[in-house]
């Protein structure tokens, strides 16, 4: 069994914000600070350093598995992040859920630099 330890670091702002978009995407209802998508499925929000992300994200169902006792959906996700209206990047994620509780079990998001946004 695992044990609860506290954070080690602070979480990186855009991670953050990528994780819980990430949620989002999967459980539109849950109840995550995130302001809905435009019409075009870009979601804006103002990440808590002050700078401006806005991240188009789609996602898919990949496999029903195990995780010791629980069952599992898992997720991948894809997509697009501009930070500040300069900075482009690549976003690949996946997310693990508990079937029974509907609880996060695991959200891995990567970020891959692409240059910078063109207008």
């Amino acid at each position: 069994m695992t044990v609860w330890r506290p954070a080690t670091h602070e979480i990186d702002p855009l991670l953050e914000a990528v994780a819980n978009t990430a949620r989002a995407s999967i459980l539109p209802a849950a109840s995550i600070n995130i302001p809905p998508p435009s019409a075009d499925g870009v979601r804006s929000q103002r990440l808590r350093d002050g700078r401006e992300l806005r991240l188009k994200l789609s996602s898919q169902y990949l496999e029903q598995g195990q995780r010791g006792s629980c069952t599992v959906l898992v997720y991948t996700l894809q997509g697009n992040a501009v930070v500040d209206d300069c900075m482009g990047y690549s976003v690949t994620a996946q997310a693990v859920l508990d079937v029974a509780t509907r609880a996060f079990l695991n959200v891995e998001c990567r970020l891959v630099p692409v240059g910078p946004a063109v207008p």
